[in-house]
């Protein structure tokens, strides 16, 4: 128990497990989540977490987002934990309820940091990269899936440094799962944004789960060209790119060049083991009818590819291959690959 009042703002799949973790170690978290269902079963029956870090039933506060306008409070930390696209609004609505020294922490898939920062001020923002796994498919339950002993939360400053402030958050986060700080920001940023451009949109374009979205060859040599995609953009804009589960960044491109793709093939299949059979955020959205992330991921990578003069056309098809799957103009099947191989 920490005395600092906390806030998640988004209460999804990883909202929940935070916010839900948070409140079992004893700390003072509000969970704010726009919906009413959840919220409301939330209230009457408390937030049940399973899968592979046990079973809990959790007495949570939860808050309906328009009720936070009753709240006579303001926090210490806010977690940000709502979909990419919510960021900007999510952030300014917040922003009254932050106290003067208190801070946001984005923990989101892309790279929300440069849209929150200029809101909340560069030194209010904190990086929290999530690389552990979790759905949410009724109200008042969630499901955490992935390896609980492999790191969960990786932390750091925009400024790259190691503060008090962040081995303090990073003691308080270890009540969620596995907590390490980083001295290159940055760098994990792109390597998560490598993992989600990886599997989100193709596991949203197919269907598939995560271990399958890299145990399925014709999936796993696409996912591949993504990530070296990824990589060739991110060393463009000068980031030095952490590996990208597990696997050295430059082996991306070097196997999209034709250099130790059998080696990295192997490396992927033996990846799998750890995320479990969980589901991609971006399938779980496509699975509920809900607009997804995915001009966040793989748009974001063709996005700043433009802006540097690289060429990134699998990022480029997958995101608009995604965006006929949310307008209902094609289903969500295994057969959509056979729509991509055309710009390997």
């Amino acid at each position: 128990m920490t005395g600092k009042k906390m806030a998640v703002l988004g209460v999804g799949a990883i909202g929940s497990v935070v916010g839900g973790f948070l409140t079992k170690a004893g700390n003072d978290v509000t969970l704010i989540d726009q919906w009413p269902e959840h919220v409301e079963t939330m209230k009457r029956n408390g937030l049940r977490i399973g899968g592979t870090a046990g079973d809990h039933l959790v007495k949570v506060r939860a808050v309906h987002l328009c009720d936070v306008s009753t709240l006579n409070e303001q926090f210490d930390i806010v977690f940000l934990a709502v979909k990419s696209y919510d960021t900007r609004w999510a952030v300014s609505f917040i922003l009254p309820y932050l106290k003067p020294d208190g801070f946001i922490v984005s923990t989101q898939n892309s790279i929300n940091d440069e849209w929150i920062a200029p809101i909340v001020g560069y030194t209010r923002d904190i990086a929290c990269i999530v690389t552990l796994g979790a759905g949410l498919y009724e109200p008042g339950h969630v499901t955490r899936t992935g390896d609980p002993e492999r790191i969960a939360l990786t932390l750091g400053e925009l400024h790259c440094r190691v503060t008090p402030r962040l081995q303090e958050l990073a003691n308080i986060m270890s009540a969620v799962g596995k907590t390490r700080t980083t001295t290159n920001t940055w760098g994990e940023r792109w390597a998560k944004l490598g993992t989600n451009s990886m599997g989100n949109a193709m596991g949203g374009l197919t269907g598939l789960g995560s271990a399958a979205v890299r145990s399925t060859p014709e999936t796993r040599r696409i996912i591949i060209k993504i990530g070296a995609e990824v990589v060739r953009v991110g060393h463009a804009l000068g980031v030095n790119i952490e590996p990208i589960s597990g696997v050295p960044a430059q082996d991306y491109v070097d196997a999209a060049e034709g250099r130790g793709l059998e080696e990295l093939e192997m490396r992927l299949m033996e990846h799998t083991r750890d995320r479990g059979e969980g589901r991609a955020s971006l399938l779980q959205d496509v699975m509920k009818g809900r607009k997804t992330e995915a001009d966040y991921l793989n748009g974001y990578v063709a996005a700043r590819g433009k802006e540097v003069g690289v060429p990134t056309p699998v990022c480029v098809a997958i995101t608009e291959l995604v965006h006929e799957v949310e307008r209902g103009q094609r289903r969500s099947h295994v057969s959509n690959v056979k729509d991509l191989e055309r710009f390997l």
